[in-house]
């Protein structure tokens, strides 16, 4: 898939070329054990969209097949259509499906900006941990809406704030150190019921549910906390710096999170909100 024919603004490009390559080098460890919130808020989704059994559902952003299979196994009369920028993420989401045998799903590399989906032509739609990558959310949103019947539901995650610290913080204070810039994370400009709402409200859909599920574990070595940043989107840091301050970045960053462990015992926090909303039936308002 060409980036260059589906958009001409370079910093839209530019972006997208950064995040593909970023979730095509994490591809093959992004169903790590340490990432475990990635299922865990998988099966709170799939369970608070109550589908039916014959649903045809849309997994945008769908990386490596978790929200995707998750909804395959239980929709025994129906499909799942997952799409995603990397290519990489996509091959670990096919793979996945092949070894369960399971069939009713089918994966395609696609743009959010740029679906070729008829309009009203799912039952549902989910974005799990995915709008907030978009420059402009609300597009994207209205994108996935559209492709979605009336009285339909659309079902979008994001961590919730405060997930990560203090180590998040640590991070990109490192980050910093070696003179890049460190913009917050994505996910925090949707890390609040509020922001939540805000959005969903920006495409018109007023009924919103939000859930969220307080998840984390005990930090129980630095190990633990690198194989976060390593297999997930903190990667993307890293791959802004060469091999060498690579090494270095590693070597203070993780000096830092073994005197974090040693002073006390440290929860891991990936708490995340779950928001669920409900487009109007045809002629409603």
């Amino acid at each position: 898939m060409r980036l260059e024919n589906m958009n001409s603004d370079p910093l839209v490009l530019n972006r997208k070329r950064m995040i593909q390559h970023a979730f095509d080098t994490v591809a093959k460890g992004y169903d790590h054990p340490s990432l475990a919130f990635f299922p865990e808020t998988a099966t709170s989704m799939v369970e608070h969209l109550g589908l039916a059994e014959t649903c045809h559902l849309l997994d945008v952003c769908a990386g490596t097949g978790v929200v995707s299979l998750c909804a395959a196994r239980q929709l025994v009369q129906g499909k799942v259509m997952g799409i995603d920028l990397s290519s990489g993420m996509l091959q670990q989401a096919q793979m996945k499906a092949d070894e369960e045998g399971i069939n009713n799903v089918m994966f395609k590399q696609m743009d959010l900006d740029h679906m070729d989906f008829p309009q009203h032509n799912f039952d549902a739609a989910t974005c799990s941990f995915g709008l907030f990558f978009l420059e402009d959310m609300q597009p994207g949103l209205q994108n996935i809406a559209d492709a979605v019947k009336p009285g339909g539901k659309i079902a979008i995650s994001t961590f919730a704030e405060g997930a990560f610290e203090p180590m998040s913080s640590l991070f990109l204070e490192r980050y910093e150190s070696f003179g890049k810039e460190a913009p917050p994370p994505s996910w925090k400009r949707l890390a609040s019921e509020e922001a939540l709402t805000r959005i969903f409200r920006s495409v018109g859909i007023e009924t919103v549910d939000i859930y969220q599920e307080k998840l984390g574990c005990q930090l129980s070595s630095p190990q633990n906390w690198w194989d976060v940043v390593w297999n997930a989107g903190y990667r993307g840091f890293l791959n802004q710096l060469s091999e060498l301050e690579q090494i270095a970045f590693k070597q203070q960053h993780m000096n830092e999170i073994r005197e974090l462990c040693a002073e006390e015992n440290v929860w891991l926090d990936t708490s995340v909100f779950i928001a669920i909303g409900t487009k109007l039936e045809d002629g409603k308002i």
